[in-house]
């Protein structure tokens, strides 16, 4: 367990980069410019979020209220599924574990999806199915509108894993036929879900964790420099980088590659509004505004 208590008075006893003249480069930042009181943060855990085990510290509210410390939601189709009847019943069978295999994290570049909850609505004529994980970064879902009529009052589902080789996760709807009897000649159609923006352009893009970089320490800023081919040539929109308070991640769409980047634990915490990067020819110019005035003798540490 980190001791928070040890780390806050070190940091208190450092002076404040912004009230100190002078710098080595400078890209234009206002450093003269007011700046916020900032408080003593704790440092992020793995997944890039606040660290919430143990007593909590005030943090950099500002930074805290710029940078979401959780994952945003993303949602993708489940696409893998079967389905057969018999006179009374239609029965679904989901298979969740393929779905699930495209949640990739941003981040680690690992599988991020840990199952929490399944949710399912039912009309006469429509039957959704939603599935969350623990962090609720992620959502799958599935629904079937036109159906030839069903009871919801007597319909139902559940969880279970296939008996193969390599057992699969499934969810198995049973769907009350309404009338009873009636033979169907199709499982309705699948739910366009209106409104609703899916990810799963994912699924065909290739991962790859940044391995190509550098980095140099200033008097008041940290840089660091990213080989990401191509990188030039692709819209603004394709390249996201966030800042926090102890870390910052890096993520670049370049054709059907996604390069990441992410250092999830810095030496010292960094002022987010005045952290930015810059795109140059095959690379990507991450600047760090720190928020103390110290030598920076490496850009990754482990705490606790």
């Amino acid at each position: 367990m980190t001791d928070y208590g040890k780390w806050d008075a070190f940091v208190a006893g450092l002076a404040l980069s912004s009230s100190s003249s002078g710098e080595e480069e400078d890209d234009g930042d206002n450093d003269d410019a007011a700046s916020p009181s900032y408080g003593w943060g704790k440092p992020l855990d793995d997944r890039g979020q606040i660290d919430r085990s143990g007593e909590m510290t005030f943090g950099n509210a500002k930074g805290n209220a710029l940078s979401t410390n959780r994952a945003p939601q993303r949602t993708f189709r489940i696409t893998e599924w079967d389905w057969d009847q018999s006179d009374s019943a239609a029965t679904l069978r989901l298979d969740l574990t393929k779905a699930m295999r495209r949640c990739v994290s941003d981040l680690t570049c690992q599988l991020d999806f840990s199952q929490d909850m399944v949710r399912a609505s039912m009309t006469e004529k429509e039957v959704e199915i939603r599935c969350f994980d623990q962090e609720n970064a992620w959502e799958l879902v599935f629904g079937l509108e036109e159906l030839p009529g069903i009871d919801p009052s007597r319909s139902s589902f559940k969880l279970s894993r296939s008996s193969e080789a390599r057992p699969s996760q499934r969810v198995v709807v049973t769907l009350a036929k309404s009338p009873h009897g009636k033979r169907w000649e199709a499982c309705g159609r699948e739910k366009a879900f209106a409104g609703v923006k899916f990810d799963d352009k994912k699924s065909t893009e290739t991962v790859v964790t940044i391995d190509k970089y550098s980095w140099s320490d200033g008097d008041q800023h940290v840089t660091v420099y990213l080989t990401i081919p191509g990188v030039h040539g692709v819209d603004q929109d394709c390249i996201k980088v966030r800042f926090r308070e102890l870390s910052f991640d890096v993520s670049c769409v370049v054709g059907e590659t996604r390069y990441s980047f992410a250092v999830t634990e810095l030496p010292m915490e960094i002022e987010v509004n005045k952290c930015s990067y810059k795109v140059k020819e095959n690379e990507v110019r991450v600047r760090l505004k720190k928020w103390a005035k110290c030598t920076w003798f490496k850009l990754q540490v482990h705490r606790g």
